[in-house]
């Protein structure tokens, strides 16, 4: 592992001989792993994250692109995870941090009862190390595949944590079939009332809906006023069932 990281901190912590080269390749980096991303984000690794750990940010995003078809969502949450930690550890080289310094920055994430009585904090927790560790075995060992890549000692020992709670959520944080149809009723626009139908009716994420093309939408408002339809007469016929009663 010594000879894999010794050969990692020189491919991405090596400048160059000439310092105005090295900076037009890490600035071109960076502006391609941020296109299309809030300003901010660009800000954040030129303005407060160290030259060396930035441009390896940008390397591990470039190899992610080639290896997997990354999502800018996910783009946009390694790069924040990452550039946290580095400033969480006071923009320490990514490849001499340690095992104690990664489970100090984990920590911070916690929150007690008292604040998060739900435990949100875990999927949180769970979500940091699943980027961190997909990060440093890329960094140890940039070279082999990705599922043929072992965690290294940095990571080593720390596992997912387990909720406590199966839901976050309660029954009543939940729209029933009447907030449904009153929310349908008096939304004044198309589009709301189209979009609200297609997420409760699929399930789909914001993005998969926000994707669509008008002629998926077209052809599938037509079958949803009349699932919408059913599921009001059968609410009807339950809520009948149950004033017999």
């Amino acid at each position: 592992m010594t000879q894999t990281a010794t050969t990692a901190t020189a491919t991405y912590n090596q400048k160059s001989s000439n310092t105005s080269d090295y900076e037009t390749v890490a600035n071109r980096k960076i502006d391609l792993i941020t296109a299309g991303l809030h300003p901010f984000i660009y800000k954040d690794l030129t303005q407060n994250v160290s030259s060396g750990n930035a441009v390896e940010i940008a390397e591990y995003i470039l190899a992610m692109k080639t290896e997997t078809n990354l999502s800018d969502t996910y783009r946009k949450l390694t790069i924040q995870t990452l550039s946290l930690l580095s400033r969480f550890i006071r923009n320490k080289s990514f490849i001499n941090m340690t095992r104690e310094e990664v489970i100090f920055y984990l920590d911070s994430l916690r929150r007690s009862d008292v604040i998060d009585p739900l435990h949100k904090w875990i999927g949180t927790y769970n979500l940091k190390r699943m980027i961190l560790l997909r990060f440093f075995k890329w960094l140890y060992f940039p070279g082999e595949e990705p599922k043929k890549r072992k965690s290294p000692a940095v990571m080593e020992n720390i596992p997912m944590l387990k909720r406590r709670e199966q839901s976050i959520y309660k029954p009543t944080d939940l729209w029933t079939v009447e907030d449904d149809l009153l929310f349908l009723k008096y939304c004044p626009h198309k589009r709301d009332r189209c979009y609200h139908a297609i997420s409760r009716d699929t399930s789909c994420r914001p993005n998969q809906i926000l994707r669509l093309r008008i002629i998926k939408v077209t052809l599938y408002c037509r079958f949803s006023w009349l699932l919408l339809w059913c599921r009001w007469n059968r609410w009807r016929q339950h809520k009948g069932s149950e004033s017999t009663t």
